[in-house]
């Protein structure tokens, strides 16, 4: 079994933010599993790209996501992000994506009732209500910012509502999101997090004086086997719901009305045809998806595999992008086909960690992205799809503005 040895390809550089599948098709040729050095850790960086690994490695329980609780000290010191350790970002640290069993286990359980399918069944009409609204003022102007306009406003106003909180929060929420997760300074992101902390907190407070029938009520008040969420668990379950119940969904329908505006005939065939939004929302999964890694794995042990050895303390990236474009998987992987059926896509992850929220992204994205293209059937960008401005996340893929025109309806 060969060590470590490390390989460039620009994954991490902001020019491939916009296009990474170019590069991904790169590390896949050299080698399905890559060994990288990136830009802020000593450690190996670990690029799964084929379906199978990607799968294999979401799924392997010796690839943790605590590393601080589950590594010997002087590993997991060796990864060291900003806010590893600060008691403020601790308050929002402590949920779903970051745990592992039996803490993940416990907290999924007590969560899991709030995204039914009956419950996500019973959104769709307020859904679609939202999308209507927003898309009535969009008609009566010209032009404007896809992004700020509807795909942002429609899963932030509708997590707001299942969680009590006002839409006159929401410019707030977007504001932590960005500087916590996408391109802000430490001491933005810290500012961030102590008012993000502080507004949920007295939130908790009211639930708990004052219950509702609310979800943010419901965790207040959820009991599974005698069992209850603390304030860490509680404050840290509201940051994911709110972060993953809405930027997901805002990439969903962002990246999808890109690609559907790239490819007319897909625009047109969906256009005379509403009923194929379902697989059409599972080819922009596939094609285009919200979300390019999961959160951060580590090798809790030397773990062999494929020839290739990682270390204990490694971090294990598979990317959910370069998995569904993989050729052995899906025929023709480049081309965008909104008819493409079967489609098993791993654009809401696998195994343990797969999206809680995947039914609720599902149902927003056909709803938003159907009633925007019946509206506006002469939808287009306002700039080239070159200049469009991508984030420099490597977990959330998508744009951070969509300027776009359309005409006024008569």
């Amino acid at each position: 079994m060969a060590d470590a040895t490390t390989h460039f390809f620009p994954i991490f550089e902001p020019a491939t933010r916009a296009d990474p599948h170019p590069v991904y098709e790169q590390m896949r040729h050299h080698s399905p599993v890559v060994c990288l050095k990136g830009p802020v850790t000593d450690r190996p960086i670990w690029f799964f790209t084929d379906y199978e690994d990607v799968q294999w490695a979401l799924k392997e329980p010796r690839f943790i996501k605590d590393a601080r609780r589950n590594l010997p000290p002087e590993l997991a010191t060796r990864y060291q992000p900003a806010s590893d350790g600060d008691a403020v970002f601790e308050a929002i640290n402590y949920h779903l994506l970051n745990l592992d069993p039996p803490d993940h286990t416990r907290l999924r359980a007590l969560v899991h009732k709030a995204f039914t399918p009956r419950t996500i069944a019973d959104l769709q009409p307020r859904i679609h209500s939202i999308a209507q609204s927003l898309l009535d003022n969009m008609a009566r102007r010209r032009e404007g910012d896809l992004i700020d306009d509807f795909a942002y406003p429609l899963p932030i106003t509708v997590i707001g509502e299942m969680l009590g909180i006002g839409t006159d929060n929401q410019a707030k929420f977007r504001e932590w999101t960005r500087f916590l997760l996408i391109n802000g300074t430490s001491q933005q992101a810290q500012l961030a997090v102590m008012e993000f902390v502080q507004f949920i907190n007295e939130l908790i407070d009211e639930r708990q004086k004052h219950p509702t029938s609310d979800i943010l009520s419901n965790l207040v008040h959820a009991e599974e086997a005698g069992d209850t969420l603390n304030r860490l668990e509680l404050l840290s379950m509201v940051f994911l719901l709110l972060v993953a119940g809405h930027e997901t969904t805002v990439n969903l329908i962002g990246n999808g009305t890109l690609a559907l505006l790239q490819h007319p005939d897909q625009m047109e065939t969906l256009r005379r045809d509403p009923s194929l939004i379902q697989t059409a929302v599972e080819e922009i999964l596939r094609y285009n998806g919200p979300v390019e890694t999961p959160t951060l794995r580590f090798a809790s042990q030397d773990v062999a595999y494929k020839g290739h050895t990682m270390r204990a303390g490694d971090i294990i990236l598979p990317s959910l992008l370069a998995a569904n474009r993989d050729p052995k998987v899906f025929n023709n992987p480049n081309t965008f086909d909104i008819t493409r059926d079967p489609n098993p896509h791993v654009a809401f992850g696998y195994g343990i960690h797969y999206c809680l929220g995947a039914p609720l992204a599902r149902i927003e994205g056909s709803i938003a992205i159907n009633a925007l293209v019946q509206r506006f059937p002469d939808l287009r960008l306002s700039v080239p799809a070159n200049e469009l401005v991508w984030n420099d996340s490597m977990l959330l893929h998508g744009m951070n503005a969509m300027p776009a025109a359309w005409q006024r309806p008569a």
